[in-house]
C-alpha cells in the first residue's frame, strides 16, 4: 500500500496525503507546516465528522470536498480507511482518480485480513532519538538521555519505535521537563524534525 501512496504523492496536482483507520494515523506525507499536532487534529476531525453523520441518521458520505482559492481538500472514506488529499486543483485529475480507485481495491483487501493490534501503525525508530539526546547534552549533560527515555516511556514507545499516534504525547512530556520556554521551543522543534524525517511502517 505504501508504494501506491508514494506514487499518489508524486502526481503533479497532489500536495499531501494522510490516511487513517479507526481514528489512528497509518500514513502521512504533508508539507512541513503540518506538524504532528496538526496531523492529529486532522485525524480526530475525520472521526468527529463521520460520527456526526452516523448520529444524525444520515448516510455517511463517500467523499467530502473543501474548496480553497488555490486548491482543495478531499476526504474520502475507502473501505473503512479515511484518505485526505491536499490538491493544487479544485477537483481530482483523471490520474488522481485512477490512483484512488487502485488504492480503494488495495484497502478492500487489507480490510478483509485479520488485523493485529500493531498492524498498519507508523513508527519512529528509537535510534533516531539519539540525535535529540545529543542536542540536549550541552544543556543537561548525562540527564539528557534520561529525559528522552522518560518521555518515550510515557508515550508508550515500543521496542520497534514510537507510534506516530503517540508523538504529541511524547512532545508534551518532553516539554514538561524543560523550564526555560525558549529552550523548550528549540527542543520541540528538533523533536518534530526527527519525527517528520523518521517515520517508518
Amino acid at each position: 500500500m505504501k508504494s501506491l501512496l508514494t506514487s499518489l504523492i508524486k502526481l503533479e496536482d497532489v500536495n499531501g496525503v494522510l490516511v487513517s483507520r479507526e481514528g489512528s494515523p497509518i500514513f502521512a506525507h504533508l508539507p512541513e507546516v503540518f506538524g504532528p499536532e496538526l496531523q492529529e487534529v486532522l485525524f480526530h476531525s475525520f472521526e468527529e465528522l463521520y460520527t456526526t453523520f452516523k448520529q444524525s441518521g444520515r448516510d455517511q458520505p463517500e467523499e467530502l470536498v473543501v474548496l480553497f482559492e488555490r486548491g482543495s481538500l478531499v476526504v474520502k472514506d475507502l473501505k473503512g480507511y479515511q484518505v485526505l488529499l491536499i490538491l493544487k486543483t479544485a477537483t481530482p485529475s483523471p490520474l488522481v482518480s485512477v490512483a484512488l480507485n487502485t488504492l480503494s481495491l488495495k484497502l478492500e483487501k487489507l480490510a478483509q485480513k485479520p488485523r493485529l493490534p500493531s498492524e498498519d501503525q507508523e513508527l519512529i525508530p528509537l535510534v533516531l532519538f539519539n540525535e535529540l539526546v545529543r542536542f540536549l547534552l550541552p544543556y543537561y549533560g548525562p540527564a539528557a538521555k534520561l529525559m528522552v527515555k522518560k518521555a518515550l516511556k510515557q508515550a508508550d514507545a515500543k521496542e520497534k519505535g514510537l507510534p506516530l499516534t503517540n508523538a504529541s504525547l511524547f512532545l508534551k512530556v518532553l516539554r514538561s521537563e524543560i523550564d526555560d520556554p525558549a529552550l523548550a521551543q528549540k527542543v520541540l522543534n528538533k523533536a518534530k524534525e526527527i519525527i517528520r524525517s523518521g517515520r517508518i511502517k
